[in-house]
């Protein structure tokens, strides 16, 4: 059995095994979200990264971070419950309330990045919206990343 480990990093012994991205490449990535189309319960999009990170330690490209995922899968809660409730524009903030995320197989196409919403609940409470969404965000490469994110607007 392995000890427990017992350390006090500085920034100096811990830089070596900082991740880049997290802490740099995080900042360049950027998205561009295509048409929406809402059927119902349903919203499809496809999704472009304008601006990618690529990380030296990944051999194979890029790949669709979770962090870029969570933004444009926000966003589109936000366009639909807007929508859903009749509202010309934005009006409410949108409030992550919980996420759980399977990142099944990396998604590595930047170009197209096709988005499925299905809405499991969606009310008002007053003023406010609570929505809960179940996502599949694949790509044409066989990648499949699966999300579901229960968000509230006020």
């Amino acid at each position: 059995m392995q000890e427990p480990l017992n350390l006090t990093l500085g920034p100096e012994q811990f830089k070596a095994w900082s991740s880049h991205y997290l802490n740099e490449g995080r900042k360049q990535e950027s998205w561009r979200i295509g048409d929406i189309n809402i059927r119902g319960r349903q919203l499809s999009t496809t999704v472009s990264m304008r601006s990618v990170y690529t990380s030296g330690t990944d051999s194979k490209g890029f790949h669709l971070t979770i962090f870029s995922t969570l933004e444009f899968l926000s966003e589109l809660m936000i366009i639909y419950a807007h929508a859903w409730a009749g509202l010309q524009k934005k009006t409410k903030e949108g409030w992550m309330l919980e996420s759980s995320t399977k990142s099944i197989r990396a998604v590595r196409n930047p170009d197209q990045i096709k988005v499925e919403m299905k809405i499991a609940a969606i009310k008002k409470l007053g003023d406010n919206i609570i929505c809960i969404a179940d996502y599949s965000v694949t790509d044409d490469q066989g990648g499949l990343f699966e999300v579901r994110l229960k968000g509230f607007l006020s």
